[in-house]
């Protein structure tokens, strides 16, 4: 059987594309040193939210505490633009009541003004790459890709020297560079001294309430995976300047920074269907799910969103799949657990689960119930029928290379869930 994600996310209707807030690790005895990080407040740079979201699925805290939101103008990352309804990122000095981002303005406010909340960063992607003079075009102070950016020099609260903090992280980002062209810089906006874009900012409004704030770009010029290399680099330094400790799963390098952006997402429609995200077909038709479900996610970027008559799946702003639901479908309580042979080994599982099968497999039957196995062409109830990946239509299979399959149970025409059968080569 796959063992799927620790940490499932957003029991979530089909139409929420709010931001999450997510918690981990502990406060200490006086919950007085959180350190809170936000990605996706541009919807257009995914390296941010990227690295964010991979706090929560790939990294462990064992000493402190950590807010995450990964995904704050969610639906601008779904769009793949700065910002659907304006740039976020100039809302905070001042705001209608009208404005569309109200709400999430004061919802992230209330985030900042935490008492416990001490440290902040804001992850971007940023133009080409900062260097305090002039080099080339790609590289000027008019550029803000690779900086490690602060409003003013010091203010006075915990960790109030940010010039000192953001220089040890751009040093320790240049230890690891992958190209002297990325060489990371300090760049200080002396936001109050004038800058009017950025007295609109989110670290400028949290250092005027004195809270340490930061800010990390990382060039668009990089892909994706470099860019979150890059900023992981990065607030794990600040992690550890706030005295944060903690393990991640995987080695801090590109490749694997590009191996878990890509790891496989599972999302269960209903706790009744699994999706299983990894070289999806670009449909899935026949979907036995209401059209008012609730879906949860092994990562808080994947969004389910209404579009004509399907809905599409999304992680983050890469396209996954698109749903066709069974539109007549009704939902039985029959049963809770399936029992299968899989590979000669006798399995009790719960549904909206993926299985790996070496040879073959088969479901027992039920009482009252009836099986379907998507892509075995036989009339009536198919439990009980030993079935090998020959014996299915590839054309039937969840995924493009044809190894994942659909065993759906129902009752009469109600459905009661399903199972996913993943056919793998023989070890």
């Amino acid at each position: 059987m796959v063992k799927i994600f620790l940490y499932f996310f957003m029991l979530s209707n089909i139409f929420a594309l709010d931001f999450t807030i997510n918690t981990r690790g502990e406060c200490d005895k006086n919950c007085d040193n959180t350190v809170l990080v936000f990605g996706g407040i541009q919807g257009d740079e995914p390296g941010g939210f990227h690295a964010a979201s991979l706090l929560l699925t790939n990294y462990t805290f064992t000493k402190g505490k950590v807010i995450v939101v990964p995904n704050l103008a969610f639906d601008s990352i779904i769009a793949r633009n700065r910002g659907t309804n304006g740039d976020l990122n100039r809302k905070f000095a001042a705001i209608k009541d009208n404005d569309p981002d109200f709400n999430t303005i004061q919802r992230i406010k209330s985030l900042i003004l935490l008492p416990e909340v001490k440290l902040i960063v804001n992850l971007h992607d940023g133009s080409g790459y900062f260097s305090p003079k002039y080099i080339s075009k790609d590289k000027n102070p008019n550029r803000w890709g690779n900086s490690c950016i602060i409003d003013q020099k010091n203010i006075n609260a915990k960790y109030g020297n940010l010039e000192e903090i953001a220089s040890n992280t751009c040093a320790s980002i240049n230890e690891r560079l992958l190209h002297k062209l990325h060489s990371y810089h300090l760049k200080n906006t002396n936001t109050k001294d004038g800058d009017e874009e950025m007295l609109k900012s989110l670290t400028y409004f949290a250092i005027t309430n004195k809270k340490a704030a930061f800010a990390n770009e990382a060039s668009k010029d990089l892909p994706t995976h470099e860019r979150a290399y890059y900023h992981l680099i990065a607030l794990e330094s600040y992690l550890k300047a706030a005295g944060i400790e903690f393990t991640r799963d995987f080695d801090l390098n590109p490749y694997s920074v590009k191996k878990v952006i890509e790891q496989p997402i599972y999302v269960t429609l209903d706790n009744r269907f699994l999706l299983f995200l990894k070289n999806s077909r670009n449909r899935l038709n026949y979907i036995p799910v209401k059209k008012d479900f609730n879906y949860q996610a092994s990562n808080e970027l994947t969004a389910i969103y209404k579009d004509k008559n399907s809905f599409i799946v999304q992680y983050g702003n890469r396209f996954q799949t698109r749903l066709y639901l069974d539109n007549k479908i009704e939902y039985s309580n029959l049963i809770n657990k399936l029992n299968l042979n899989i590979d000669k080994r006798i399995i009790n599982t719960n549904f909206a689960t993926i299985h790996d099968a070496y040879d073959s497999f088969m479901v027992y039957s039920i009482n009252g119930a009836r099986v379907n196995i998507i892509g075995y062409n036989a009339k009536g109830d198919e439990a009980g029928i030993l079935i090998k990946k020959n014996m299915l239509q590839k054309s039937f299979s969840v995924d493009k290379n044809g190894n994942i399959y659909r065993v759906e149970v129902y009752e009469n025409d109600k459905f009661i869930g399903a199972i996913l059968i993943n056919f793998k080569d023989k070890k």
